[in-house]
């Protein structure tokens, strides 16, 4: 596999849970955010250290690699950024930032809540897309 068949997405967390995320016990259920209920990956590196900051205090960033055809192979949903601020809108409203789901693998759109930034997230909420997480084909090492 070259870099150019791989996706590198990257997580930002508090230092204490990033061993465990390398370990692969990544856990969909425990995870919210603007999309509701899931584990948040992020396509820009930068994005998930300031995540890390605001949040923890830190700097703890976890980088998730993997083969290009078999992110693919997932029930994908893809947002636009006037589908995703709508999303974020009612979830909020609802609060369901910690309980919502779209019954998809993945869920696909640009981070809308906060400061414009340049990035994609890709909002992993089924238990299939938390195996393969957690599995063998994927790279999984601190940042």
């Amino acid at each position: 596999m070259s870099n150019f068949d791989k996706i590198t997405t990257y997580h930002g967390t508090a230092e204490e849970h990033a061993d465990t995320l390398v370990e692969g016990k990544v856990d969909t259920t425990l995870g919210g955010g603007e999309l509701g209920q899931g584990f948040y990956l992020g396509t820009a590196l930068h994005v998930a250290k300031a995540w890390a900051a605001q949040m923890h205090n830190c700097e703890s960033v976890v980088e998730f690699q993997f083969d290009d055809d078999e992110f693919w192979s997932f029930d994908i949903e893809s947002l636009t950024e006037t589908e995703a601020i709508e999303y974020r809108s009612n979830i909020r409203r609802n609060g369901q930032t910690r309980t919502y789901k779209f019954s998809k693998d993945i869920v696909w759109g640009p981070i809308v809540g906060g400061p414009k930034v340049y990035s994609d997230q890709h909002k992993w909420e089924s238990k299939n897309g938390e195996s393969f997480l957690n599995g063998s084909k994927v790279l999984r090492r601190k940042r």
